[in-house]
């Protein structure tokens, strides 16, 4: 309505405003059922269907994404830079390409030129020639696969190890370390036997406050006990509100932000859960930094799940917040399936991801020389692994009787001595170097509050 022509009346207005707005709903509907009747009767009403349900998709923020171009972990999945760090972490090896043809064509060539043109010996010329060309492409393809099997075993040699579980399917779960903040409340420990009951390879630590129990001792001391992973709840004003997973031996490690936690006994009608290994989906992770974190979480599960507890795990991920769910599943029919919940129900948001391990810091703050607290972690273990092995030599020390050889002592006591110095050494698991005590790598990605200004840019 014009401003010259404003109605000064408020009950007028307000019912001239009513009236216009019916009318408009009264248009609309009236052009919705024409549209809807043109379609019935016209023979070819289902393809104008189709094209105006295509033509009218609502906007909303999951189809409106940007990808951020900024890096490449969460640039567009079809990009070129993000296909070639994908292909490059996939490690994908080039084919030996055999060049049958070439050297055929350049034989044909030269006997062109050599003037060798149609004649009564063409027939036994060209019978050679097949048998030849026959020989020349078997030791071709003797010499391919040869160079094929010297690269396989160059790229096995050079590769180094992956940080995640490789290999054949196994049903045994990973040892999973679960541990808390130090002093953790009721609240927390609820929790974290939440945790422990989806987990199937957790075990449950109690966390001490002081100095020898910082993350990256625990995490060091995990990985030498053949831990497959670390998980810490951290708790704020008495509630759960974080977590940080660990991949063990070398990392990564990533830290997210804990809302909305239910637990199971909180969720109406909920199911009990049973120990068998769940099995694990992970939706909507399209970058390679959703990847990692999928990757991440995987490695928390038994790669064969046990099919017989129907139990299944959801992580989904949506606008970068990773909604997790418990369900027991039971076929209703060949088409459908019924749900019911078992729980716990929590939102998880990546804060950072970074390489390696969490490092030590001196008490003043500052980063020790590189190698003091990786040497004095060693003399401990090694001190702690000497007084066990003197413990064990004691048990089984027995009084040696008269005539016996004593060649069988010196060797087991040689034996021991290069076990002991053994441990001493032990800085490697399967193959993968634990990083020492100080040192502290990179971020990969990490959080900022100006990443919130726009609402369609997400990361995952």
């Amino acid at each position: 309505m014009p401003p010259d022509k404003r109605i000064l009346n408020a009950m007028k207005r307000s019912e001239v405003h009513r009236k216009e707005k019916r009318a408009k709903a009264q248009a609309k509907l009236k052009r919705r059922m024409e549209t809807r009747k043109t379609e019935r009767e016209d023979p070819e009403g289902d393809k104008a269907r189709e094209a105006r349900l295509a033509k009218n998709v609502p906007r909303t923020l999951d189809n409106a994404r940007q990808f951020d171009a900024g890096s490449y972990l969460t640039a567009d999945p079809t990009s070129a830079a993000s296909l070639a760090a994908r292909s490059r972490l996939m490690g994908k090896k080039k084919k030996v390409e055999v060049p049958v043809k070439s050297e055929g064509s350049g034989s044909e060539e030269d006997d062109d030129e050599n003037g060798a043109g149609p004649g009564p010996s063409s027939a036994a010329r060209m019978k050679k020639r097949q048998t030849d060309e026959d020989e020349d492409m078997e030791d071709n393809e003797g010499e391919a696969d040869a160079e094929e099997g010297e690269q396989d075993g160059e790229d096995e040699t050079s590769t180094k190890p992956s940080p995640f579980p490789t290999g054949p399917f196994s049903d045994e779960p990973p040892r999973i370390l679960l541990t808390t903040s130090p002093h953790a409340t009721q609240a927390t420990h609820a929790f974290m036997g939440e945790l422990r009951s989806v987990l199937p390879g957790g075990e449950v630590y109690k966390r001490l406050k002081g100095r020898g129990f910082e993350v990256g001792r625990i995490a060091r001391w995990a990985a030498k006990r053949e831990f497959k992973a670390m998980v810490i709840v951290n708790e704020d004003h008495k509630t759960p509100n974080a977590i940080t997973v660990i991949n063990l031996p070398a990392g990564p490690t990533a830290y997210f932000k804990l809302t909305s936690v239910v637990l199971g006994q909180q969720i109406s009608g909920h199911a009990r859960p049973s120990p068998h290994s769940p099995e694990l989906i992970l939706n909507n992770f399209s970058t390679l930094l959703g990847m990692n974190v999928g990757r991440l979480f995987g490695s928390l599960f038994p790669p064969m799940p046990q099919f017989r507890g129907r139990q299944v795990v959801t992580l989904h991920n949506q606008r970068d917040f990773l909604f997790f769910r418990r369900h027991r599943y039971m076929f209703a029919s060949t088409e459908k399936a019924r749900l019911q919940e078992i729980g716990p129900r929590f939102t998880l948001k990546l804060r950072w991801l970074r390489k390696g391990l969490p490092s030590v810091l001196a008490a003043d703050g500052v980063a020790p020389r590189s190698g003091d607290k990786a040497e004095s972690e060693d003399e401990e273990d090694a001190d702690e692994d000497v007084e066990d092995a003197d413990v064990d030599m004691e048990r089984t020390d027995k009084p040696t009787v008269a005539g016996e050889n004593e060649d069988d002592d010196d060797d087991e006591a040689n034996a021991n001595e290069e076990e002991i110095k053994g441990k001493k050494r032990k800085d490697m698991v399967n193959g993968v170097k634990i990083p020492a005590l100080d040192e502290e790598q990179e971020y990969e990605w990490k959080w900022k509050p100006k990443m919130e200004v726009s609402r369609t840019t997400f990361f995952m």
